[in-house]
């Protein structure tokens, strides 16, 4: 049972910066935080979350806190709820799964939502403190509370899910512009295919200098491993179920060593496949490069959380996918745009980009909406913000 409590003044959020009295002071109404934030993260613990639980008078002290929920009303009662709010997290598979299996961080493709046993009131401010492991997260939103503030207007499930994504995952959040720009250089991207050790790997590779081809024949096995598994999903989905006698046949071709007609298969197909969603999406846009790339991640570009990386892919797709090449100076990366013009290396035709082209496929059958999410509206995609620094002047 929650405890109940008045606060003496309601939470409008934190100081923006240092100001002297009299000075405009911009405060910090909403935002997420988390253990990787350091200093100020204790110091928001060390604010409302230290607040409202000696006001509990609970016995449970700070150190001893798994969990903290606050639901603030505009009256000032307060419901806080310690240590009883278990982190149920709605995610997407990234296999088959039968009910009562162990699932590990290797199945988990996407964080769609978490579901509370506790109903937040749009018009309430709240703040959500959570644990994984050794890691913690913060959410607050006081907006609610302010004078004249509408209610909330996202869906807060939807969004604390992307808060547990961060915490989770969240080496893969603190990627650098420059750690992205070594990946893209050698074609590599965090694929959701791979395994989230494999891709630990491959952001250490690049922040030690190494070479990330040198884990090129352990990706290899890794996905001919899952092949029939991605086959599988494949055939299931509207899109890529009209390309699958191709993206069959290439795996085909990769499972018995041959890179060439594999990757010769799929580099131009998966253009098509695109082509194929900006067909069926009913787009009135000319379907160039670019517009297509941006079409594919569409459906989840406005949640930054998302673990599809939704800004980056589409960055994958322009950058590494869609190269463009220089038959003059020789600058002839392996891409889409060389395979189809027929300039593409003969070398280059080898099991790097084989492996590559599959795992762009599988990363493209999580981006693209089903027949179910087009349908009603899948959650995991737009319509939420992410868990975001939002400052705001105070009233």
């Amino acid at each position: 049972m929650p405890f109940e409590i008045t606060v003496q003044n309601l939470p409008a959020g934190y100081a923006g910066t240092s100001v002297k009295s009299g000075e405009q002071l911009p405060v910090i109404f909403r935002e997420f935080v988390s253990s990787e934030n350091g200093q100020e993260f204790i110091q928001r613990l060390e604010g409302f979350p230290t607040e409202f639980l000696t006001e509990t008078r609970s016995p449970i002290k700070p150190s001893q806190v798994d969990n903290l929920l606050a639901i603030v009303r505009s009256d000032k009662s307060a419901s806080v709820y310690v240590n009883e709010i278990p982190l149920h997290v709605m995610v997407r598979s990234t296999r088959s799964v039968e009910a009562g299996e162990p699932v590990s961080v290797d199945d988990i493709a996407d964080i769609e939502r978490i579901a509370l046993d506790v109903d937040i009131p749009p018009e309430a401010g709240f703040f959500y403190l959570f644990s994984i492991g050794w890691r913690k997260g913060l959410f607050y939103d006081f907006g609610p509370l302010g004078p004249a503030n509408p209610p909330r207007p996202y869906d807060v499930s939807m969004l604390l899910g992307g808060a547990v994504a961060h915490v989770l995952f969240q080496e893969r959040f603190a990627i650098s512009n420059g750690e992205w720009a070594g990946l893209f250089a050698r074609g590599w991207f965090p694929f959701i295919g791979l395994r989230a050790r494999t891709n630990f790997q491959l952001l250490n590779h690049v922040r030690s200098g190494w070479d990330c081809d040198d884990l090129l024949s352990s990706i290899i096995d890794e996905v001919k491993g899952t092949s029939s598994e991605m086959v599988r999903a494949w055939g299931s989905h509207p899109v890529l179920a009209q390309s699958i006698g191709v993206l069959g046949h290439a795996v085909d071709e990769f499972l018995e060593g041959d890179a060439m007609s594999c990757a010769g298969l799929l580099y131009p197909r998966i253009e098509g496949i695109l082509r194929t969603f900006h067909r069926d999406s009913a787009n009135s846009s000319k379907p160039t490069q670019p517009e297509l790339a941006e079409l594919a991640v569409s459906w989840k570009v406005a949640n930054d959380s998302s673990l599809l990386m939704p800004a980056r892919f589409k960055q994958y797709l322009d950058d590494v996918y869609f190269a463009n090449f220089d038959l003059q100076s020789g600058i002839i990366p392996f891409s889409r745009n060389s395979v189809s013009h027929g300039v593409a290396k003969e070398h280059d035709y080898n099991m790097k980009a084989a492996v590559l082209g599959l795992l762009v496929v599988h990363q493209l059958f999580y981006f693209l909406p089903s027949e179910r999410e087009s349908s009603d509206g899948d959650e995991s995609g737009g319509g939420s913000p992410a868990p975001t620094n939002m400052p705001s002047e105070a009233n």
